[in-house]
């Protein structure tokens, strides 16, 4: 009995392996195992544009001296220079700066304008042209700047000086980019200015003001906070946008691009003393390559302000 018992098991056993292989048959190959899914990771939040006040009324940026690796010598032929004795001199055909962003005194520029603001750095080309000869009144709009010199300067501007347009910066020992993000870079890409000389009856020289660095480059490297001084004997230019080759800035960034205006004034302060890659921001402008320069000695302070028209002068006898 166990032994007929034990060949019906095998032969059971059997059967039920031919029909597990012949179902297998029937249904194909066996799909590969599928990769477990991935959590994937959320876009970055889009930064919204800033307030325009808020913007524009921070917009501060220190500007340094760009060393440049050619120099032309300069020895005089008139006769008459030549009997003087007068010495060579050294100059620059076109004078540069780099110009980066900044805050005064502690004030600390508003959480929606910081983002955009810490990305404002100008390469400066020296320019020339005919003097307007236009008297502005001009109204600080950074408190810090209208609490020390009052809130108003009037001024007659002049003859264009430089053109500064928006740069990306790269430390060319470390490698190290203070690249924008691209909301960010839609608005800072467009802001071009035109700086002017001007005349201007205000008298300054030797107060102290505290600057801290907003670029993410640059922030915390010495010198950084710094007391830099001003040098009288009064704001000596005044930057204006301007649009380029007829590229005008998109209408949602005009707003803000149109009112930034800064007044200049000379600053003495401690060098940079930094090698850095200059990358072209504009659109105008990207084709061109990048250019490294040595950054130097402290130049100028330029500090936000709005424009209109004077007053009228007081009619003659007046007691005014």
């Amino acid at each position: 009995m166990n032994r007929h018992f034990s060949r019906a098991t095998v032969c059971g056993f059997l059967l039920l392996t031919l029909l597990a292989f012949s179902a297998r048959v029937q249904a194909g190959p066996r799909p590969a195992p599928q990769p477990m899914p991935q959590p994937t990771q959320a876009a970055p939040a889009p930064i919204p544009l800033p307030n325009p006040n808020n913007f524009v009324s921070n917009l501060d940026v220190r500007c340094y001296r760009i060393n440049r690796p050619i120099q032309l010598r300069l020895d005089h032929l008139n006769p008459l220079f030549v009997s003087k004795g007068l010495p060579p001199e050294l100059v620059d055909l076109d004078p540069h700066q780099l110009c980066v962003p900044v805050y005064k005194n502690g004030y600390v520029p508003p959480s929606d304008a910081l983002p955009f603001l810490q990305y404002v750095d100008w390469r400066c080309y020296g320019i020339n042209g005919p003097p307007l000869n236009l008297p502005l009144r001009l109204t600080h709009l950074n408190p810090v700047i209208a609490q020390m010199f009052g809130a108003t300067d009037d001024v007659t501007v002049q003859e264009p000086q430089q053109l500064c347009v928006p740069v990306m910066k790269t430390d060319a020992q470390t490698g190290q980019s203070a690249v924008p993000p691209p909301d960010v870079l839609h608005l800072i890409q467009w802001l071009d200015v035109k700086c002017y000389r001007v005349d201007s009856n205000r008298a300054l020289g030797g107060e102290p003001i505290q600057l801290n660095h907003l670029n993410p480059l640059l922030v915390g490297n010495p010198p950084d906070p710094e007391t830099a001084y001003f040098v009288g004997p009064a704001p000596f230019q005044l930057c204006v946008p301007v649009a380029k080759n007829g590229s005008y800035p998109p209408t949602d960034v005009l707003p803000i691009i149109q009112n930034s205006d800064v007044l200049c004034y000379r600053l003495r302060g401690q060098p940079l003393n930094r090698t850095l890659k200059l990358t072209h921001l504009n659109p105008v402008l990207t084709s061109q390559p990048p250019e490294t320069v040595s950054v130097t000695d402290t130049q100028k302070l330029c500090v936000p302000v709005s424009k209109a028209d004077p007053p009228p002068p007081p009619p003659p006898g007046s007691s005014q």
